[in-house]
């Protein structure tokens, strides 16, 4: 490749440039050996510089200039074919009437350390600036003047060490390449991370907790359904079994529930009499915004038994431990039914900080309830309560529940701390009150919110919150409306803040305006030749107002061997009455036969049923002919306070052998004076029964306890049928 050298600097350029890169000196300005010259000679070089001059200003450059060099030949291997350098420098022309002054080399830049200076002043930026955006023009300004290093170079010492201290000289032109270099490496890290995070995702563990207590039913019980980890007010539906079938609520509609703010509900489920012996699976299907979850509950459903209903509890005794005043605590008791039918219970107090919620039910498997205990008003010490069960025809229960409290900083207290209501689904219960208390020498500002297990907002209280003066007491409203919702059980809480934080549980119960219980939830009857006895279901009316019923039979086999009777009645609130089971078994052969007995009442035509089942067998010896006393019951307990008597009750007399029955009853002691019965004598034909009432009057009575016994017995002469005896204590509380 052709090139020149610079006059001045020496610089290497190539042939074809019209200026020196490196100081800015015109290539086609020649200089004279001889310091001086003739003025002719003088003349024709400012003439012929004036024309150069034109003629540059009339020539363009080509960018980039049209290469040298022959085809074939490969730049960058030598180092003038590199003879451009990467940055631009500032060149500045000298004034028209300066003489030339020769060109001197330019010097080499030394960078010594030296104490940062201040930065340029606005004008010599602003100077030098205006000169660097202007290449093309200073070029053309420069042809044919050797510019000094001074005059090139317009900045002063100053900015020249401003400009040596802005960065250092290995990073000019490098900055966009680095850049783009670590944020590529970045792009592929994160990438790489992001992958490895994708490709290895495993789920995570479901946090769904599903509880159902008890978990040991049988037909018509009552479970809860306890959930926990669920979507925040998240809608829940509810299916059972492998057929997923929907569970219905009062009204015979699909259940629904809705979560909570921290993602649990609870629902009551009442076990139909359709659901077979055995395990069941309950789901529990949370319908949230982005997936829907499924989460599983197991119960099982035992077989009903004919024996007496026997109450038993889980525990009992029930022990709190040490908690400071203000506090409420809760604890769950499972009723248990040791024997068949149904449970009739309720439940009592003697503390008024212990409560129990429900109070009473009906059940023939399982059941559950719940004790709070509300150290609120309570000096620290220990404390001890008492909660009696009492079932129809037993001994009571005592479950004896045991709290410390201990010293704490004084606060809010609330009383009660236990809520039970019972509506209609056309009439709401009355409001309750509940008594706020500020024990502390301070002002408190309370404040609430209320919780529901299904998420309606059927429990609500007024006011909301409130100031309290220190030592005051204030009473807020609570109400409830039970109209708008379904037949069954329901379960709120109100909770409290303010200082302490005290929370109150509402248990609501939902019942048609008129409410039919059966006194038996399953019926069996066998048979060796002849029909056999007859037995009796009482219904009673628990609801608030009046209803109608019937009742239908239904046999699998579709023949007519199962009755009824009376087939329909009235029955006012409270009122019961007394339903005749017979069977004949005429026409049957020995096998085992299957039946339902069907009650329907009120206008909705809600239905209470109960299986029976026949077992009919080919009599193998002769059968006696001789009367037979059997008795449902053996003790009858009765409860009351002093200066009241007693509910009646009554107990079932049947005559199983085949003879007619002539009967009495008689009492030892003063029992009649007491605990009169009513009928006192009757004749009984083989297979029938008579109800037998006994009405106590002890309203004049002490305190204490009453007892005598009921004895039953042929009337005729030298007969040797077997007495049957029925034991009755009554108590008397003060």
């Amino acid at each position: 490749m052709k090139t020149k050298r610079c006059a001045s600097c020496q610089k290497l350029s190539r042939a074809d440039a019209f200026t020196c890169s490196r100081c800015g000196q015109s290539f086609a300005e020649k200089t004279s050996s001889s310091p001086t010259r003739s003025s002719a000679t003088s003349a024709r070089s400012k003439g012929n510089a004036v024309e150069e001059k034109a003629a540059l200003r009339t020539r363009r450059r080509t960018i980039p200039p049209a290469s040298p060099h022959r085809a074939g030949h490969y730049s960058g291997l030598h180092p003038e074919d590199q003879p451009y350098q990467s940055t631009m420098l500032a060149v500045q022309r000298p004034p028209e009437n300066q003489a030339h002054p020769p060109v001197q080399k330019e010097p080499a830049i030394e960078y010594l350390p030296a104490a940062p200076d201040p930065l340029p002043d606005d004008a010599a930026l602003s100077s030098w600036s205006t000169a660097a955006s202007r290449p093309t023009e200073v070029q053309t300004q420069v042809h044919g003047r050797p510019a000094p290093e001074a005059d090139m170079h317009p900045l002063n010492d100053r900015m020249k060490a401003w400009l040596r201290q802005s960065g250092s000289p290995f990073w000019h032109g490098r900055y966009v390449p680095a850049v783009l270099t670590i944020s590529c490496l970045i792009f592929l890290v994160a990438s790489s991370l992001l992958a490895y995070v994708l490709i290895n995702k495993r789920p995570a563990p479901n946090t769904q907790v599903l509880s159902a207590i008890p978990n040991q039913l049988r037909v018509n019980d009552t479970f809860s359904l306890v959930g926990k980890g669920f979507g925040v007010n998240d809608l829940i539906t509810f299916t059972h079994d492998q057929n997923n079938a929907a569970i219905l609520d009062g009204s015979g509609k699909p259940l629904q529930a809705h979560a909570n703010d921290i993602g649990t509900f609870s629902v009551q489920i009442m076990v139909p009499t359709n659901w077979e012996v055995g395990q069941h699976t309950i789901h529990a299907i949370d319908i949230g915004k982005d997936q829907t979850l499924s989460v599983v509950a197991i119960i099982t459903v035992e077989q009903s038994s004919l024996a007496p209903p026997q109450l038993h509890l889980s525990s009992s005794k029930i022990d709190f431990g040490a908690s400071p005043p203000g506090v409420v605590s809760k604890k769950d008791v499972i009723l248990e039914n040791a024997g068949g039918r149904q449970v009739v219970w309720q439940a009592g107090s003697d503390q008024p900080w212990l409560a129990i919620s429900p109070n009473s039910g009906t059940f023939a498997g399982r059941a559950i309830t719940e004790v709070t205990v509300n150290s609120g008003a309570l000096a620290p010490q220990p404390y001890t309560g008492h909660i009696t069960f009492i079932q129809q025809g037993t001994q009571p229960i005592t479950l004896t529940v045991t709290l410390v409290v201990k010293s704490a900083p004084p606060g809010l207290a609330i009383a009660p701390v236990s809520l039970t209501y019972s509506g209609t689904t056309q009439q709401n219960p009355a409001d309750q009150v509940i008594t706020l208390q500020n024990t502390s020498g301070q002002t408190l500002d309370w404040s609430s919110s209320v919780v529901t297990g299904d998420g309606a907002a059927w429990l609500s209280i007024n006011p909301t919150n409130d100031h309290l003066a220190a030592h005051s007491s204030e009473t807020i409203t609570a109400s409830v409306r039970s109209q708008q919702l379904a037949i069954g059980s329901y379960q709120g809480t109100i909770n409290f803040k303010g200082s302490t934080n005290p929370s109150v549980t509402v248990a609501l119960s939902v019942t048609a305006s008129g409410n039919l219980v059966a006194s038996k939830s399953s019926l069996s009857f066998a048979s060796a030749g002849q029909n056999p006895a007859a037995q009796t279901v009482t219904i009673q009316n628990r609801g608030v107002g009046p209803l109608d019923w019937w009742v239908t039979t239904y046999t699998v086999d579709g023949a007519n061997w199962l009755n009824a009777a009376p087939a329909s009645g009235h029955l006012e609130m409270n009122q019961a009455a007394n339903v005749a089971i017979s069977i004949n078994v005429a026409t049957l052969t020995s096998q085992t036969y299957h039946g339902t007995v069907t009650f329907t009442y009120g206008v909705r035509g809600q239905t209470v049923q109960i299986p029976v089942s026949l077992s009919v067998s080919t009599p193998t010896a002769p059968i006696p002919t001789a009367p037979t006393i059997s008795l449902d019951l053996g003790v009858l307990n009765f409860s009351t306070p002093l200066g009241a008597n007693p509910s009646p009750q009554s107990f079932m007399m049947r005559n199983i052998g085949n003879a007619t029955l002539n009967w009495v009853i008689t009492e030892d002691q003063n029992g009649a004076t007491f605990a009169p019965v009513s009928p006192t004598s009757g004749s009984l034909a083989p297979a029938q029964s008579t109800i037998i009432t006994v009405t106590p009057t002890v309203a004049q009575a002490s305190v204490g306890t009453l007892t005598t016994n009921i004895t039953i017995a042929d009337s005729d002469a030298g007969s040797r049928v077997a007495k049957q005896r029925i034991k009755v204590n009554i108590v008397v509380k003060g």
